[in-house]
């Protein structure tokens, strides 16, 4: 037998145990993160939110987690070939119901994972709706909280119980989905209101239903976010609709091949459109 074969063999089985050790290395680190998954979990420090939302609606709570200033919570994502920030994020939801509802989230101010501390920086809201028949027919939009750390010269007078308020309305428009071609499609649009339930006039002036809390102000409080839906729908459009004492027209524009329809130039002429089977000139009562 020629010396020269051991040294092969000894190359060759050093090669085919590479790919052992790197699936080894890989299965040591998942078992590593499943563990940490295993033992990681929500602080006892909380605060409460309790909404109110209106009937037909459903809510979703999202709280997302960071890690805290200065720590590095890092985690090997095999798809990516090395390690990532962590971030968490914990989710509630109340379904919707005929009725009008109150819920409660208890919301944790921070997760604990792998020795790794994660802050509560923002909890968004989104309120989910229905407004017809069709699996099309659906709607969201809300606002968030921003858990932030205030310094004492800038930190207002803490309230006991912090209040949110929020208007949503269903606003119209033209369908630009295929299925629903020269239908009415909706966009539901939630706006922060004050203390008596005004919104802005101003579009671009209006925020979102929520605010910024002192994180220092927030173990066992309780936090209320109140959300209305508005009585009245409006167009997504201003511009593309014309207002009559019974209801809203769209503008035909330049003509019918006219994509946009735009009232500006030609505020006379009007565009037809269907709803619940039927060709209609006036929106919502159809008719004129």
């Amino acid at each position: 037998m020629s010396n020269d074969f051991f040294p092969y063999c000894i190359k060759s089985a050093f090669f085919l145990a590479l790919p052992l050790m790197g699936a080894c290395s890989l299965a040591g680190q998942i078992a590593k993160d499943s563990a940490a998954d295993a033992t990681s979990y929500y602080s006892s420090e909380h605060f409460t939110l309790v909404t109110s939302i209106p009937p037909n609606f459903g809510l979703s709570s999202k709280a997302q987690y960071f890690p805290r200033a200065g720590q590095t919570c890092s985690v090997y994502v095999s798809a990516l070939g090395g390690e990532v920030t962590r971030h968490q994020q914990k989710t509630d939801r109340t379904d919707a119901k005929t009725i009008e509802q109150t819920v409660r989230f208890e919301i944790p101010l921070e997760f604990h994972i792998a020795g790794c501390t994660m802050d509560l920086m923002r909890v968004n809201t989104e309120l989910e709706g229905r407004y017809g028949p069709s699996s099309l027919d659906i709607g969201g939009d809300g606002g968030g909280i921003s858990i932030r750390n205030i310094d004492d010269q800038r930190r207002p007078e803490p309230t006991e119980e912090p209040r949110f308020r929020g208007i949503c309305t269903w606003m119209f428009q033209l369908s630009v989905a295929r299925i629903q071609k020269d239908g009415i499609s909706k966009i539901l649009s939630c706006d922060a209101a004050d203390e008596r339930w005004n919104v802005s006039e101003d579009r671009y002036e209006r925020g979102k239903p929520g605010g910024a809390l002192n994180r220092s102000d927030l173990a066992g409080k309780v936090v209320h976010l109140e959300l209305r839906q508005s009585p009245d729908e409006t167009p997504a459009s201003d511009a593309k609709w014309q207002k009559f004492p019974n209801g809203w027209k769209p503008c035909l524009g330049k003509g019918i091949e006219d994509p946009y329809g735009f009232c500006r130039g030609n505020t006379k002429d009007f565009r037809t459109f269907r709803m619940n089977g039927r060709t209609c000139t006036i929106y919502p009562g159809c008719t004129d």
